[in-house]
């Protein structure tokens, strides 16, 4: 499991909903950063709309 989550040293816990997720922090962060201008995108979207 470390090897295919590629975990080393530092890990990231993320609780999501009844779950929680192990993430190595440099993954973590990738992901982040790419789902933060989606966020952002779907929000501005919601405003659009009136949401």
């Amino acid at each position: 499991l470390r090897e295919y989550a590629e975990i080393e040293k530092d890990v990231v816990i993320i609780g999501v909903g009844s779950r929680v997720e192990v993430w190595s922090t440099g993954k973590w962060e990738n992901y982040n950063e790419m789902a933060s201008s989606s966020f952002e995108e779907i929000a501005e979207n919601l405003v659009d709309l009136g949401i």
